[in-house]
């Protein structure tokens, strides 16, 4: 308001010292109530966007500073000008994070911007069961003098860790990778805070950590994650995109599965190798991988023979890749294939090389039965003859290079009202990946063993 205030004189003779004593407006509850006005007019504006269009429901939680738990729905659609929108439309406090709280304010929120349940075309949930944590990410403010860190180029610079995102397992990557680089650094850190730390509990999770870091089963785990997320990146990071190339994303999927099925038939080896290696190399003490393992709920007989390899070659190493492995065959599972492979029927690259008409139809048939009558499947097909000679050639659509352009391109050029329902199987494709796992942007498919590993992955929370 000062700043408005010193370039505009009328404004200035009206606000701060010059305003009448009731009508200032620096009140937290008046300027509270003037960002409501603003939010309300900003959704209006949303809903509007969104016309009568096919949407997909994306939501997360979490828990504000205040630790109040929250929601927030985020909408997919295509507007009326063929682009691919993402808003984020409302945020939600909610009592709890179960299953049927969120179906009640989900609806809540639908029915309060007048969003039709009916156009939902698909929904994506990044933690739907509960979002709470008995640890909350905390952070230390700053790595004391840690000695010289090589880098490239030979700089010697500070060093810290990637912070974590919680939707976005490639920023868990780039964690992992900086812990392993830092690693000893990071335990004269903590050695720090155990000795010099200024309030108890900062001392004694300095403690924790500082023990978790320096065991043979962090170390284990910490490599193990290294090498699944580092096979699955590509994909993660191609999935965050708001564009997905549709075959390429198919492509990835296929080698991904297939690279962490190598790295769980002949990978141990290889992964011990190097996880005794780098203990040696930080002091972390080797367990005896001959030895008879043995822990509470076992019984005498396994205890005998079971050894300490087995357990964490079986219970460990091939758990967390199966589990890798049983995400991606459920996210990604036949029917999800199916469709990835009959939308390419429409990719218009390569001058529309993989244009099919009859994959286009069994796609209609399939997968979007509710979104064509019967009539207009007969008329789909006789449309997309003519589609087939007319816009390949057009001087305009012929260099297309994706889904999305080409539905842009075919508002631009007037095509969408020659061939509208074309436009519209298009306009589901593009709508619908969230749910398809072909892109979500808005949290990553990577939800690798969360549960499994969260206290064991705790230190990475607590940096």
């Amino acid at each position: 308001m000062e700043l408005l205030a010193s370039y505009n004189e009328q404004i200035g003779a009206l606000v701060l010292g010059n305003a009448p004593q009731n009508a200032k407006y620096t009140s937290h509850q008046i300027q509270k109530e003037i960002l409501h006005v603003f939010a309300r007019n900003v959704q209006s504006s949303i809903r509007h966007e969104i016309g009568d269009a096919r949407f997909c429901l994306i939501v997360d939680e979490a828990r504000d500073e205040s630790r109040r738990e929250q929601m927030t729905p985020v909408i997919r659609f295509v507007d009326r000008s063929g682009f691919i929108r993402e808003r984020f439309l409302d945020i939600v406090h909610v009592k709890d994070t179960t299953a049927a709280t969120l179906k009640e304010e989900i609806s809540f929120v639908l029915s309060h911007h007048n969003l039709d349940v009916q156009n939902i075309r698909g929904q994506g949930y990044d933690g739907a069961n509960n979002m709470r944590g008995e640890w909350n990410a905390s952070t230390i403010e700053h790595l004391v003098d840690i000695g010289e860190i090589e880098t490239s180029k030979g700089v010697n610079q500070v060093g810290g860790l990637q912070r974590l995102g919680d939707s976005r397992w490639s920023s868990h990557f780039k964690s992992i990778c900086s812990l392993i680089k830092i690693y000893g650094a990071t335990c004269l850190v903590l050695e720090n805070i155990v000795v010099d730390g200024s309030i108890y509990s900062q001392r004694g999770d300095a403690v924790f950590s500082f023990k978790l870091l320096m065991s043979f089963d962090f170390a284990l785990i910490l490599h193990i994650m290294k090498d699944v997320m580092g096979i699955t990146d590509m994909l993660c990071q191609a999935l965050q995109q708001k564009s997905q190339d549709i075959l390429n994303a198919m492509h990835l999927v296929t080698t991904t599965k297939t690279l962490i099925q190598k790295l769980r038939d002949d990978g141990w080896k290889t992964l011990l190798e190097e996880v005794i290696s780098f203990c040696k190399h930080q002091d972390i003490e080797v367990p005896d991988m001959n030895a008879c393992f043995s822990s509470v709920g076992r019984s005498r007989r396994k205890q005998k023979s079971v050894t300490v390899e087995h357990h964490y070659r079986v219970d460990i190493f091939t758990a967390i890749i199966d589990q890798q492995l049983q995400e991606l065959n459920n996210r990604f599972n036949e029917q999800a294939i199916e469709l990835l492979q009959l939308s390419t029927a429409l990719d218009p690259r390569n001058s529309y090389k993989l244009f099919n008409v009859k994959d286009i139809c069994l796609l209609v048939d399939k997968f979007y039965p509710q979104d064509f009558s019967d009539q207009e499947k007969i008329h789909l097909r006789l449309q997309l003859q003519h589609y087939e000679l007319d816009v390949p050639n057009h001087l305009k659509l012929k260099s297309m290079s994706s889904i999305a352009d080409l539905c842009q391109g075919l508002v631009e050029t007037g095509k969408s009202t020659i061939y509208p329902l074309v436009d519209r199987l298009i306009r589901l494709i593009l709508t619908l990946p969230v749910s398809t796992a072909t892109t979500e942007r808005a949290f990553s498919a990577m939800k690798i063993v969360k549960t499994r590993l969260r206290n064991r992955m705790i230190f990475l929370q607590i940096i």
